[in-house]
């Protein structure tokens, strides 16, 4: 009965796994209230609501790259994009560059 118990459990597991799948975003942006599409400011939050937005379930990885200065960049807050400037600093900005997505469909 341990045995058939387990051989389940492990079925179960196998197939929840591959229930999951992953898709790789490049050049990341969002739209905003405006319809604009812009940049996204890096950070773990930003690429989960990129995720969330476009029907996924959670943010695994993500990469970031260097935005400009006097620009404005997305936050994700409250499920919504909200704008916020990057200043005028003549510095790295850091953007999201990719985003990978999980489902558990």
């Amino acid at each position: 009965m341990k045995k058939l118990l387990l051989g389940a459990a492990l079925i179960l597991g196998l197939t929840s796994a591959a229930q999951a799948r992953e898709v790789v975003f490049n050049n990341v942006t969002a739209v905003n209230d405006y319809g604009w599409s812009l940049s996204i400011w890096s950070g773990a939050y930003n690429a989960y609501g990129f995720c969330r937005a476009n029907g996924f379930a959670d943010a695994v990885t993500f990469t970031s790259t260097c935005g400009e200065d006097e620009m404005i960049f997305l936050n994700y807050a409250g499920g919504r994009w909200t704008e916020q400037d990057s200043g005028s600093a003549n510095r790295c900005y850091a953007i999201l560059d990719s985003v990978t997505c999980k489902s558990y469909q």
